[in-house]
């Protein structure tokens, strides 16, 4: 467990809720923010002419040329009561043009000696498309811990371009099946504040629905 005070860049994205991000911002299919550091030069959607199966998918798309580290992500918060103690896999298919980088991010946070902490984090990291690509599956697999307040689920894009998520599903697996991440949790000295927009279950994963 790794204690956090000094809220600088990077530490403060992950952990702080809501997300600790800026503010975040209604946009796109119904039930999905965008968030980030850089939120405000990326653009959320749900797209009705690019989409692998149904009717639509989400994009995320930059706002002209960003820097190399430049970065924004959609997501949509659930509430990790029911999921405790439980192995999750998140998994979608995401296609690309012209990005930095891209993929499906996870994050699990919740309280540890009553203060906020972000209990598990994994964002694919040296496992995220590049460039352009058609269609491409990624998974990501957690353990949900007692701990466990909310979960955040999404894509995450960095640097220029766009990038599609299509056909997500976010299920209970054996623990048999091998984990992405493990628990790692940073502790900060603030006490927990549920965000508001938390959702029981996840909610439109095919992108179906407007906003």
């Amino acid at each position: 467990m790794r204690l956090f005070s000094g809220l600088s860049c990077l530490t403060l994205v992950l952990v702080l809720g809501p997300i600790g991000l800026t503010p975040l911002m209604a946009q796109g299919p119904q039930a999905w923010l965008i968030a980030g550091q850089d939120a405000r030069e990326y653009e959320l959607s749900r797209d009705v002419e690019v989409f692998r199966s149904g009717g639509a998918s989400m994009r995320l798309r930059a706002r002209g040329n960003r820097h190399r580290d430049d970065w924004a992500v959609s997501v949509q918060m659930i509430d990790a009561t029911s999921y405790r103690d439980k192995r999750i896999r998140l998994s979608g298919y995401v296609r690309s043009e012209g990005v930095g980088s891209g993929g499906l991010w996870l994050r699990v946070d919740g309280i540890v000696d009553e203060n906020a902490a972000m209990l598990v984090m994994d964002n694919l990291e040296g496992d995220r498309i590049k460039g352009t690509k058609e269609w491409t599956r990624q998974n990501i697999v957690v353990d949900i811990p007692p701990e466990s307040v909310t979960i955040l689920i999404g894509a995450m894009i960095t640097g220029d371009g766009d990038i599609w998520l299509d056909d997500l599903s976010f299920e209970e697996v054996s623990t048999t099946v091998e984990l992405t991440a493990s628990s790692d949790p940073i502790v900060t000295n603030d006490p927990y504040s549920r965000p508001p927009g938390v959702f029981p279950v996840p909610t439109n994963l095919s992108f179906e629905h407007p906003a």
